[in-house]
């Protein structure tokens, strides 16, 4: 029976930086409209992210333009051959159209994705941002326990967006998290949202709970709804990745 080691030693042998091209489940090509094929992505329109060893499956989606707003995530059945720089520190298998990320790659490390495909499309190019838990232990969806706060989402990256009331593509405000994990300060910067309150105190402290809960003190992240008052402290519990 082979263990953990034995079985990634197997997978980055038979895997390469290049290859042959990889078949892809889904909607066919022909079926697109121009529109669809000349804007087509990789998994997702929001930068991938994972944590070293981690491996991602590749595919290409379309944009699905008769919902309103457009919404994206229709798989597409096409050839691909796919590419990723910089070559070290990742192994692609091309035939299942995996990415396997090297256990030695650095927290913040960035690869770029792209894709070629013989017919006469576009696939935009995206990138992989490699995260690791213990630098950023913050990284997932929080919601405030008892509270208006619905979802405070941090990125692997350290952009967040909060929203009092979660529903599709919409948020509050959004900017980007700074934090010293040893000396237990947080601060939140907002660089644009829907909804920006003028009343917004964002730097403070933070505790992790023996239960995986969030604390944050010191910090007001605005008057967003009515019943919203002035208070400095916040208990957040994860809500998903």
């Amino acid at each position: 029976m082979l263990n953990a080691v034995s079985l990634i030693v197997i997978l980055l042998a038979v895997f390469s930086p290049a290859g042959n091209a990889s078949p892809l489940s889904g909607a066919a090509f022909s079926s697109l409209s121009k529109e669809q094929q000349n804007s087509l992505f990789i998994n997702s329109l929001e930068q991938l992210h994972a944590c070293p060893g981690d491996t991602v499956r590749l595919g290409i989606k379309a944009m699905n333009f008769h919902s309103i707003p457009p919404m994206a995530g229709i798989p597409v059945d096409i050839q691909a051959t796919w590419q990723v720089w910089p070559v070290s520190g990742t192994a692609v298998d091309q035939q299942r159209a995996l990415l396997v990320v090297s256990r030695e790659v650095n927290d913040g490390t960035r690869f770029t994705i792209r894709a070629k495909i013989s017919e006469k499309g576009v696939v935009k190019k995206n990138t992989l941002y490699i995260h690791t838990r213990e630098r950023n232990p913050f990284a997932g969806n929080w919601r405030e326990e008892g509270g208006n706060i619905g979802e405070l989402y941090i990125h692997p990256d350290r952009r967040f967006s909060l929203t009092v009331h979660p529903f599709e593509v919409y948020r509050d405000y959004w900017g980007h998290v700074t934090y010293d994990l040893k000396k237990k300060t947080i601060a939140f910067t907002i660089e644009g949202g829907n909804k920006q309150p003028d009343d917004c105190d964002l730097k403070g402290t933070f505790r992790f709970l023996k239960d995986g809960s969030l604390s944050i003190r010191g910090i007001y992240f605005g008057t967003i709804v009515r019943e919203d008052s002035f208070r400095r402290s916040y208990l957040f519990r994860k809500a998903g990745r």
